[in-house]
């Protein structure tokens, strides 16, 4: 534009300037056919470029006019995708609120998934998911995959979390663990964790203790209590009497201390016929201190241990009050009570238990040692109340 303006000025000052420094005033003779038109150079220039400046502007709107529908197709375009846009958002929110099936339609109205935002896909991929849609669940997730390495890592996480939500935590620690570490975060943690504990590895959340802590997905009080039910575990997979002492060897001198821990050594030593250990290991831990955990241990063993009996009867007629109170020191006493044949005390804890708190287990055990004594009656009765709590704890389990 600027060189046709300066083209245009240049040969302006020549036509003017030159016929200025001629002795005369040149002419021009335009002929129209029959007709001739004379006039001076100087208005011929005039017209010229007249002429010029008028077809540059008839030029400037022919091009505008003739960019209109552009226009319109850029305008139609911009308003497509505001609004494509806008479902999408729109879709989001429906999402946060659990309203999968117009979230899901939402984005599929707005896109295909080829075209769809890496979000949007992991989006659609929930929500069809919510609805069972699984197909459509993978092949939104496929699409995901494809689009680079973080959205692959958010599709691998994304996989890992759904396939908890069914129950197949060995197919979500595969995708976790296919991640190879590429991200450590306080939500990684989390699902490694609802991985471990529907197995029961308590070894593994062990094992990964440190980085549980560090993410703050675990506390180290929590790490603990993991570490008692682990031991519980292998107590309870223990197959043999050295496997069990192996285990007692091994513990740390606070967990023989552990009424927890120590309960469930002392029923496996009386399982395996061991009575003289277990004996021993329960007299040593109640000395110290009669935790309410490991008494109600005592209330299933299926062996009579004399020495701890006596023990829990002292403990019992020294602190009467409380033991008016204490349902696991009764439940405990009756027990051995019943194991050693005294059907008469055990009747009558069993009772006084059974004042505190009643209970299906209690109910049976009476009945039971009221049929011992030929009481068929009464026993009959109680045998009735236990069958009568168990279908309302069924009937409240329902209701829930």
């Amino acid at each position: 534009m600027i060189k046709i303006l300066l083209l245009i000025l240049f040969t302006c000052v020549a036509v003017f300037v030159g016929p200025m420094l001629a002795d005369t005033q040149g002419f021009v003779h335009i002929v129209f056919g029959d007709r001739i038109i004379e006039t001076s150079v100087n208005t011929a220039i005039v017209i010229y470029v007249l002429s010029i400046l008028l077809l540059f502007v008839l030029y400037i709107i022919l091009k505008k006019i003739l960019n209109i529908p552009s226009r319109i197709k850029e305008g139609f375009k911009n308003r497509a995708f505001n609004k494509k846009l806008s479902a999408q958002d729109e879709a989001f929110i429906d999402f946060s609120q659990g309203q999968f099936e117009q979230s899901l339609g939402l984005l599929k109205h707005s896109s295909s998934l080829k075209k769809m935002s890496e979000k949007s896909l992991l989006v659609a991929a929930q929500s069809a998911f919510a609805l069972e849609l699984y197909d459509f669940t993978r092949k939104a997730l496929d699409e995901a995959q494809s689009r680079g390495r973080q959205a692959k890592l958010a599709a691998d996480i994304l996989r890992a979390k759904l396939n908890l939500d069914i129950g197949n935590s060995k197919a979500a620690l595969e995708y976790l663990d296919g991640m190879n570490g590429a991200i450590k975060n306080k939500y990684i943690c989390q699902l490694y964790l609802k991985c471990y504990l529907s197995t029961e590895d308590y070894k593994k959340i062990l094992d990964n203790s440190k980085e549980f802590i560090k993410q703050k997905a675990l506390t180290k009080e929590q790490v603990r209590e993991y570490y008692i039910k682990y031991i519980e575990k292998e107590i309870r997979e223990a197959d043999s009497k050295e496997k069990l002492e192996e285990i007692y060897r091994e513990l740390s001198r606070e967990d023989k201390r552990n009424s927890r821990i120590m309960g469930a050594i002392i029923y496996k030593f009386l399982k395996y016929g061991n009575v003289e250990k277990a004996n021993s290991l329960a007299l040593d831990l109640m000395k110290e201190e009669l935790d309410p955990a490991f008494v109600e241990s005592i209330a299933s063993w299926e062996v009579a241990v004399p020495d701890v009996l006596i023990f829990l009867k002292k403990y019992a007629s020294k602190n009467v009050i409380s033991t008016q109170v204490n349902l696991p020191l009764l439940k405990a006493m009756g027990n051995l009570e019943f194991r050693a044949g005294l059907m008469t005390d055990a009747l009558d804890d069993y009772k006084k238990a059974l004042a505190i708190e009643p209970s299906t287990d209690i109910y049976i055990r009476i009945g039971t040692i009221l049929t011992n004594l030929e009481k068929v009656k009464e026993a009959t009765d109680f045998f009735r109340k236990a069958n009568a709590l168990i279908y309302e704890d069924k009937a409240l389990t329902l209701k829930k």
